[in-house]
């Protein structure tokens, strides 16, 4: 069983144990998150990894921030910002995986803005503009290809 298959059996036991599953097993399981599974070629099984990767993250964010954990909260926000945001720069990567990426990013940038947005200090405030900033800054070396629709095959 190569890396990939060994940490999806992992990921995937965490999801269907419902009766046992816990929140320090899913972040130990994201943290350990093997690097190649956003390497191309994206094959059905790391798409399958990658969403686990990015809902595993959610997860583990909507928890902290029930428990009143920001800044773990957040954490997670960005992690997965920060993987997927290597993935769409990659130039070797197939274009539909690079445009979903972008698309994810722009969906998780909202997230998180909404998330800054929510808390009281001031500085979550002036993090949330700078992401905003940061975000816009990198999608405009996209090319804009999360707003192009996939080029037909016919």
């Amino acid at each position: 069983m190569d890396v990939v298959e060994s940490w999806m059996k992992k990921i995937q036991n965490w999801y269907e144990d419902t009766e046992h599953r816990n929140v320090e097993s899913l972040a130990a399981i994201v943290s350990q998150t093997p690097a190649m599974i956003f390497d191309p070629p994206i094959d059905l099984k790391r798409s399958d990894a990658i969403a686990y990767f990015v809902d595993g993250c959610t997860k583990l964010q909507r928890h902290y921030q029930f428990e009143g954990k920001t800044e773990e909260a957040f954490s997670y926000l960005q992690f997965c910002y920060a993987k997927l945001q290597a993935l769409a720069s990659r130039s070797d990567m197939e274009p539909d995986i690079k445009r979903w990426s972008l698309k994810k990013l722009d969906m998780l940038i909202v997230a998180m803005m909404e998330f800054c947005q929510q808390q009281k200090d001031a500085a979550w405030q002036r993090e949330s503009e700078q992401l905003v900033e940061l975000h816009v800054t990198f999608m405009m070396g996209q090319n804009d290809l999360n707003l192009r629709a996939p080029a037909s095959p016919y």
